[in-house]
């Protein structure tokens, strides 16, 4: 097996011992041990226990990020708002079919912060919100959107979705903030004004 292979294969499995356990519970023999290999051989892939849990983590996060850029590109021939609308709804209901990683957040609530200065993840947070300040600047540049600053419409929109994400599937809210989620997306693409 490929190296990258395997460290996926590590990732993939270290997420569900954390996201069974918790990181404070799991020790590199439970991780080694669920997969049956040597905790020396786990350390050819992690300096050690927090080395292994931040990777993991985020490995899980960049797969998330790769579905909402797939979605996006799929959407890509209904312009700006259908590849908006894509972002928005596919980064928001990923966590209902990732129950590991979502235990995992769960489990560890700061790994998503509502605030950079607190984020671990900072990297991959941000090219999310690069995504985005895309399709606003697209939009803008085609005059369907009308944003005076893409920057901070950027910033202050991942922020609202962070903290939907956080009520939803951390705070385990559930339906009355998916609901909600719905309503907001809806008036920020659409509006409040009739037609």
């Amino acid at each position: 097996m490929k190296k990258e292979a395997k460290q996926e294969e590590i990732f993939r499995n270290t997420l569900k011992v954390f996201a069974e356990y918790g990181y404070k519970k799991t020790t590199i023999e439970d991780i080694a041990e669920s997969m049956g290999m040597a905790v020396g051989t786990l350390y050819l892939y992690a300096k050690n226990k927090r080395d292994l849990y931040l990777n993991s983590v985020a490995w899980g996060l960049n797969l998330w990020q790769q579905s909402v850029k797939e979605a996006v590109i799929k959407a890509e021939p209904g312009g700006p708002l259908a590849r908006l609308e894509a972002l928005c709804f596919t980064a928001y209901n990923y966590l209902a079919g990732d129950a590991i990683l979502r235990k995992t957040l769960e489990r560890d609530p700061e790994l998503l912060p509502l605030f950079e200065s607190k984020d671990p993840y900072l990297d991959i947070n941000r090219q999310s919100v690069l995504m985005l300040k895309s399709i606003l600047a697209e939009g803008v540049e085609s005059g369907i959107f009308e944003i005076p600053d893409i920057d901070d419409a950027a910033k202050s929109l991942f922020f609202i979705y962070i903290m939907f994400v956080q009520k939803t599937y951390i705070a385990t809210e559930g339906d009355a903030v998916k609901g909600m989620f719905n309503i907001i997306i809806n008036l920020m693409i659409k509006g409040l004004l009739k037609k």
